[in-house]
């Protein structure tokens, strides 16, 4: 349950505007005003090309791979009695990995306020339930 919560933590909140907010989730964006959502494929078509990204922001899809790639393993312990605690716990990490580098572009290209929340969360999760 804690690894599948993990998809409604936001991995970097943004300020943007009187109040407002954007988070980037491991899915896609929600805007808080006016609230919509934008889910990673359509960002991903609304662009001019994967190519054409910024690096932080070509890590972003490779990043979900990771994490839907712990929910599977995490999933596979819960449904057959047969998780690897180190698979899960490193794709967490590298999922975390790349929310943390989506997290450095944005801050690094002026975007002030952003705050790393999907890190601490994943952080958490690894420590809580995967440490020895």
């Amino acid at each position: 349950m804690a690894v599948c919560g993990l998809s409604i933590i936001p991995w970097v909140a943004l300020p943007n505007g009187a109040g407002d907010l954007t988070f980037v989730m491991s899915w896609g964006l929600v805007n808080t005003n006016p609230w919509h959502v934008l889910s990673l494929a359509e960002y991903l078509g609304a662009t001019r090309g994967f190519g054409t990204l910024p690096w932080s922001l070509q890590v972003w899809p490779i990043s979900l791979g990771f994490y839907v790639g712990a929910v599977a393993s995490a999933a596979s312990g819960v449904v057959v009695d047969r998780e690897d605690l180190r698979l899960t716990a490193g794709l967490l990490v590298l999922s975390a990995v790349g929310s943390l580098i989506v997290w450095q572009g944005l801050a690094g290209r002026g975007v002030s306020g952003t705050i790393p929340v999907g890190v601490l969360a994943t952080a958490i999760v690894v420590w809580w339930f995967y440490n020895p």
